[in-house]
C-alpha cells in the first residue's frame, strides 16, 4: 500500500464482496480526524465488522475537497469507488462557473450516514447570551458584529449568510483558515458569533468556553438538550450538515443498494448510534433515491443563498 495512503483494512474472503471483487476504495475529501473522516471511518469499521466486507480509506484531500470529488467521479464504476460527499458538495455549482466533472451527475448518492445539526455560538464572555439578545445587538448596531467562518465559500460561511438572511440582520464576515482558528477566535473574544456543525462545538461548549445559543434542527438536538431551536428565537432557519457515499455515474443498481442497506445497518447498531448522538449527529434511513432527491434540493437552496449574498471564490 502506497504510504500517503490514510488508510485501513478488513480483510474478508472474495465470496463476501457485493460492491466488486476488488476492495472497496473509499475516497474522503478532508483530512484525518474531521467530522467526514470520522463519519467514513464509523460506517466503514462497522460495515466490516457485520459483513466482513473490504474497505480502504484514503484522505485525498486539497482544493476543498474538489480533488477527491473529481477523483471520484472519474473513478472506475464497478462497485469500488465510493467517494464521501457532505453538506459542502450542493454548494459548488452556485460557488464556481466551471468544474472539471459534472456535479449534479457524474456522482451517484448512495447512501446518507447521518446528520448533525449547527450551533451558533458564542464566547463565554460575550454580551448576548441568547440568540434574541444577539438579534436585537446587532439590529441596533448594523455591522459592528461580526462572525468567523472557515473561509470565504466555506459551509459555515455560506449557512451564516442563510442565518443573516433570515434573521434580517447585518454581522460583518472575518473569514479564517479553517474551523480551529474560528472557534479560537469565539472562544478569546476577536469575534462575536459562529456557526459551527455540532461535533465542531461541542467541545468548547461542554468545556465552558463557548456558549450554545441556538441550533439550526426543527427540533432541539438530544446533544444539547437545553439549547432552544432557531425557531423557538424567533428565526425561521433549519437546516443540517450531512454526510454520506456517493458512487461514479454507472455503478450497477446493485452495488449502489447494497452499500445502502449495508451503511443504514451499520448505522442502526446500538454502539454506533450511542456515538452518533454523543455528537448531535442521526443516522438516516434514506433510499439511493430519496439521497439522490435531497442533493438536489441541496443544490437549489444553497445556489439561491450564495448568489443571494454574492459569495463567490476565485478559480
Amino acid at each position: 500500500m502506497r504510504p500517503f495512503l490514510a488508510a485501513f483494512l478488513f480483510l474478508v474472503s472474495s465470496a463476501h464482496a457485493q460492491y466488486g471483487s476488488k476492495p472497496a476504495h473509499i475516497l474522503v475529501p478532508f483530512a484525518a480526524g474531521g467530522a467526514s473522516d470520522v463519519y467514513s471511518r464509523l460506517a466503514a469499521v462497522k460495515i466490516g465488522e457485520q459483513t466482513g466486507k473490504l474497505f480502504v480509506v484514503e484522505n485525498r484531500t486539497g482544493a476543498g475537497g474538489r480533488l477527491a470529488w473529481e477523483a471520484g467521479a472519474k473513478g472506475t464504476p464497478d462497485g469500488t469507488t465510493i467517494v464521501l460527499i457532505d453538506a459542502t458538495y450542493p454548494m459548488l455549482p452556485g460557488l464556481f462557473e466551471k468544474l472539471p466533472w459534472d456535479v449534479a451527475n457524474d456522482l451517484v448518492p448512495a447512501a446518507l450516514i447521518a446528520q448533525t445539526p449547527f450551533v451558533i455560538v458564542a464566547g463565554a464572555n460575550a454580551k448576548a447570551k441568547s440568540l434574541r439578545t444577539l438579534i436585537a445587538e446587532a439590529k441596533a448596531n448594523p455591522g459592528r458584529l461580526n462572525y468567523g467562518s472557515a473561509g470565504v465559500g466555506s459551509v459555515t460561511h455560506v449557512v451564516t449568510a442563510l442565518f443573516l438572511h433570515n434573521a434580517g440582520i447585518d454581522i460583518t464576515h472575518v473569514p479564517y483558515k479553517g474551523m480551529s482558528d474560528a472557534s479560537a477566535a469565539v472562544q478569546g473574544g476577536q469575534v462575536d458569533m459562529m456557526i459551527a456543525a455540532s461535533p465542531t462545538a461541542l467541545g468548547a461548549i461542554r468545556a465552558g468556553k463557548a456558549v450554545a445559543l441556538a441550533v439550526s434542527t426543527a427540533k432541539r438536538s438530544p446533544a444539547l438538550p437545553e439549547v432552544p431551536t432557531a425557531g423557538e428565537s424567533g428565526v425561521d432557519y433549519v437546516t443540517t450538515n450531512w454526510f454520506g457515499f456517493a458512487v461514479p455515474k454507472g455503478t450497477p443498481k446493485a452495488s449502489i443498494d447494497a452499500l445502502r442497506n449495508d451503511v443504514v445497518r451499520a448505522m442502526a447498531s446500538p454502539d454506533v448510534r450511542q456515538k452518533l448522538a454523543a455528537q448531535g449527529a442521526e443516522p438516516s434511513e434514506f433510499t439511493p433515491e430519496q439521497f439522490a432527491q435531497f442533493v438536489r434540493d441541496e443544490t437549489r437552496r444553497w445556489t439561491s443563498v450564495i448568489r443571494q449574498a454574492s459569495i463567490r471564490i476565485e478559480q
